[in-house]
């Protein structure tokens, strides 16, 4: 069993501003346990029009902007208790999502390197890691998670790169595995 996480670099205004800040490749983090990304956790907008509308979401990685994103897909070996353990965090997060915020002002104080989080405030690195605690995994080191930037994950060296690439050339390889079944099926 595996838990991935999947870094991009988004082209949105906020993305953009956010790699000028780091000078990192990539300006986004997400977390999924199934290897097809289909079904991914971050936090980030909720609307197409309003970047600062954030909170939990449920990412489409086969639309919107992170259809053609430049990516990095890691994961990590867990074991069946860890992979229940985060499963049962993100299905809470996503019953009790009207209950999270986008963290700005942690977003802020990780340019002045203070801890401005608040209650039920992630932002999408800080969410990732913060369910990767919960799982009983430590990816990058003893790096506060008020701190931690989408880049970490891949820095810190104790995930496995699984690829490295534009997002459908990682999706591919499951779309004609699909095919295969239905031609199968159908014979």
């Amino acid at each position: 069993m595996k838990v991935y996480v999947i870094l991009t670099k988004t082209t949105t205004v906020p993305g953009r501003i956010i790699q000028k800040y780091t000078r990192k490749p990539f300006n986004h983090v997400s977390i999924s346990l199934t290897e097809d990304l289909t079904r991914v956790y971050s936090f980030g907008r909720l609307g197409k029009r309003n970047p600062l509308n954030g909170g939990f979401v449920e990412e489409d990685m086969r639309g919107g902007v992170l259809q053609e994103a430049a990516t990095a897909i890691l994961s990590y070996d867990i074991t069946p208790v860890q992979h229940a353990r985060i499963q049962k965090e993100l299905d809470w997060f996503s019953l009790t999502s009207e209950n999270y915020r986008y963290n700005f002002w942690g977003i802020l104080g990780l340019v002045l390197r203070l801890d401005l989080s608040g209650k039920n405030e992630f932002f999408c690195s800080q969410f990732v890691g913060h369910i990767l605690e919960l799982g009983g995994i430590s990816v990058v080191g003893d790096r506060k998670q008020h701190f931690l930037q989408p880049c970490d994950f891949l820095y810190e060296g104790k995930m496995r790169i699984e690829f490295c690439g534009v997002m459908p050339r990682y999706l591919e390889q499951f779309e004609v595995e699909e095919q295969e079944m239905a031609s199968l099926a159908s014979a």
